[in-house]
């Protein structure tokens, strides 16, 4: 356990090298500190010693014979030096907030940049809610221990070795004995790492569980809302908030009995220092200064073992966090760019599947055996059942997966062979989920070329059919659209895409159901929009509605994987089978026998 532990701590302290002259700086602050702060104890000995009971002061003839002197120059100096140190401390506080919050900002943007560079199954099998946890509420508790516990780590070492050096020099028999009740607190310690290892990762991961639940419920409240599903969800959402609680009350019972155990081991100290002084000072073999100065370190002897202890608990849970942190950047990368990939200027838009198979993790396979052309400028419809791996087609060709065989390429490259930035900056794509950040509409459209000008987004707008109505809205483009763009309609959302994929200006665009979630009304908009918008380029069309490819250069029904027909709209018409079928249902010209099944 103290090993993982270690490895785990050696491996945040790693992430700090950027900051080493900022952190050498408070490093020399806490050893010029330390002595300040250790100082006190023994103006309290000169004090009794030398001002209080000593007959003949060594030290009054610096001050004009008065005692009254001599003790005005003793507290002005603890004064003073207590002043250099508060200041010093200070300076260090600083430095480490500000190198704390550099780490924070740097680790979350390299954990934020790596999760980017995940292809989709990465996300297929975590929750937004527990990957929100891991970057924010994980990273903070490892700024904790990484600067903050680091520091207490080297600033309480320094204050034990300082301590037990001065009282071991002031009386070294007392010295000894004082210190070897503390020994016992290493026990403690180790029975305590033992009780709970993996407590403190269970409950980092009940806590992601909360976050994920939660972010689910708030994503899908309309659906919730609509079926009246609160008090089901209300429930859910408890039984991950018990478990995160009961787990988090184990924990919390191991820390209760902790640390009184380690006061009570450490108090045995202040009883040997005391006692054991005491004696001494009877004896004559030891100085009343001497003891008061002993009662005044006590406390710098003990902190610095208490303080260990506690940071001892704080490494067992910022390992727990550090490990989902982690895991995250450890993640292997699936889908990558090559070391000499090329990168691609403007596309011709040439696109050639050559016995492409893929599947989901170990799924049956999603698709086999999947060839087709699609010359520059031509359309290419494809169709069939839920489930056939349509949209599958269009993931593999932005290489947002690697099929398991056979090759895609563009141009002739193998998609592989291309850097990711290059080969995605070809296309274009309209989901049939429409999706916009809350910010403005012109902004949404913008996103894909920052410097465009605002006549540019008007007039990508103007070829999307959604001037009109961003025109007539109270602020215009400057309109907010909400979360996901709750404010707007599906027809509008869809239209603004569209816009978005035109200012994109792209060799390709690829369709993946653009009408399935638009209102009737707005589906003959979009889809003169969609025209405006292939005008030259090449296309992939995904579509339940086959109007949507009816005038495509070639059409392909998937069915089960496989592409089991291709043509052009009249070919299939002419060929029967599922096209002519599904086409005849959607014209209300299908008969019973024909849709049977369907």
């Amino acid at each position: 356990m103290l090993v993982r532990v270690m490895k785990v701590f050696l491996r945040l302290l790693g992430y700090l090298k950027p900051y080493w002259p900022l952190l050498l700086l408070a490093g020399a602050c806490l050893i010029v500190g330390i002595p300040a702060t250790l100082f006190h104890p023994l103006v309290w000995m000169f004090v009794v010693d030398e001002v209080l009971l000593a007959d003949e002061p060594r030290w009054i003839e610096h001050a004009r014979g008065s005692r009254y002197l001599l003790l005005g120059y003793a507290v002005t100096v603890m004064f003073f030096v207590h002043l250099f140190g508060s200041l010093v401390g200070a300076f260090r506080s600083y430095i480490l907030g500000r190198v704390g919050q550099r780490f924070v900002r740097d680790l979350r943007s390299r954990v934020y940049r790596r999760i980017q560079e995940h292809a989709l199954p990465f996300f297929h099998h975590r929750s937004t809610g527990d990957l929100m946890s891991r970057t924010i509420a994980d990273i903070d508790a490892l700024e904790e221990v990484a600067l903050r516990g680091t520091d207490e780590i080297l600033s309480n070492t320094l204050q034990f070795v300082g301590v037990a050096s001065i009282i071991i020099w002031l009386q070294w028999q007392i010295g000894l004995i004082t210190l070897i009740p503390l020994t016992g607190v290493g026990v403690l310690v180790y029975f305590f790492n033992h009780r709970v290892k993996g407590l403190y990762r269970r409950v980092r991961d009940r806590l992601g569980d909360v976050s994920g639940k939660l972010q689910e419920n708030i994503t899908g409240i309309l659906v919730i809302k609509a079926f009246a599903r609160e008090e089901a969800e209300a429930e859910r959402f408890d039984e991950r908030n018990d478990a995160y609680y009961r787990t988090s009350l184990r924990a919390l019972l191991a820390r209760s009995f902790y640390f009184p155990s380690v006061m009570s081991v450490g108090f045995l100290s202040n009883v040997a220092m005391i006692g054991l002084g005491g004696v001494y000072v009877l004896r004559d073999q030891f100085t009343t200064g001497g003891l008061v100065a002993y009662r005044g370190y006590w406390w710098h002897l003990f902190a610095p073992v208490n303080t260990l202890a506690r940071i001892n608990e704080m490494l067992l849970r910022a390992t727990a966090a550090a490990t989902r942190v982690f895991e995250l950047l450890d993640e292997p990368v699936l889908v990558c760019d090559k070391p000499d990939a090329v990168t691609l200027d403007r596309a011709a838009g040439h696109i050639r599947f050559e016995q492409v198979d893929f599947r989901y993790d170990t799924r049956d396979t999603t698709l086999e055996g999947i060839t087709f052309e699609a010359l520059p400028g031509q359309q290419i419809g494809v169709v069939g059942p839920s489930g056939a791996g349509k949209s599958t087609l269009l993931s593999l060709v932005l290489r947002l997966y690697d099929p398991e065989q056979g090759t895609i390429r563009l141009d002739g490259h193998d998609v592989r062979d291309l850097t990711q930035a290059s080969l995605r900056r070809q296309f274009a794509i309209v989901t049939q989920e429409p999706f916009l950040f809350n910010e403005t509409i012109a902004e949404n459209i913008r996103y894909v070329r920052p410097e465009a000008s605002d006549e540019q987004i008007i007039e990508a707008a103007r070829q999307a059919n959604a001037h009109e109505f961003i025109a007539d809205l109270p602020q215009g483009y400057d309109t907010r659209v909400g979360e996901r763009g709750v404010r707007l309609s599906g027809g509008q959302k869809q239209r603004i895409c569209i816009a978005r994929a035109f200012l994109t200006d792209p060799a390709i665009l690829l369709l993946d159901e653009p009408t399935a979630a638009v209102e009737p009304e707005s589906e003959s908009i979009i889809q003169t929009a969609v025209q405006h918008v292939l005008e030259g380029r090449t296309a992939l069309t995904v579509s339940h509605r086959l109007s949507m490819v009816r005038d495509a250069d070639q059409i392909l029904v998937i069915d089960g994987g496989r592409i089991v027909q291709r043509g052009t709209h009249d070919e299939l018409m002419a060929a029967g089978g599922w096209y002519r079928r599904m086409y005849n249902l959607q014209q209300g010209n299908g008969v019973a026998k024909e849709v049977s099944g369907f």
